[in-house]
């Protein structure tokens, strides 16, 4: 939802290289990818919410709700222009909640251990890091 480079202004540049891949691949939460139209997403680049809205005026509330729960979920920071955009769109958007769960961290160990080696023909093994 938040693009890389905002997320990278947005205190990401003070993360762990493991933190910041974290974000990258984050699906712990519904609106951290959103699927749009190649369309949208170039027309949105690295845009925050006080550059760009979606073109649709139906997808604003939840635009909004989405935005500000992923800077919630991994304790980014907001400009005041975005925050201005951002209490702008809520100001029309009655009945929209935002939710989020806080990102792990540290990450659980689970994201630092390399898959089981796996057999791909007698007296061979290929593990994390091998080429087949």
């Amino acid at each position: 939802m938040v693009p890389l480079a905002e997320a990278w202004d947005s205190g990401a540049s003070a993360w762990t290289a493991a933190r910041r891949e974290a974000y990258a691949n984050d699906q712990g939460q519904p609106a951290s990818l959103v699927a749009v139209t190649a369309r949208t997403n170039r027309s949105k680049s690295d845009q925050d919410p006080a550059e760009w809205l979606p073109p649709a005026p139906s997808a604003l509330c939840r635009y909004g709700a989405e935005w500000t729960a992923t800077k919630l979920r991994w304790n980014l920071t907001v400009n005041e222009q975005e925050k201005t955009a951002l209490l702008d769109i809520a100001s029309s958007c009655d009945g929209t909640t935002v939710t989020y769960t806080p990102a792990p961290w540290p990450l659980p160990r689970s994201f630092f251990v390399a898959p089981a080696a796996r057999s791909c023909g007698p007296g061979h093994a290929m593990g994390a890091g091998q080429a087949a």
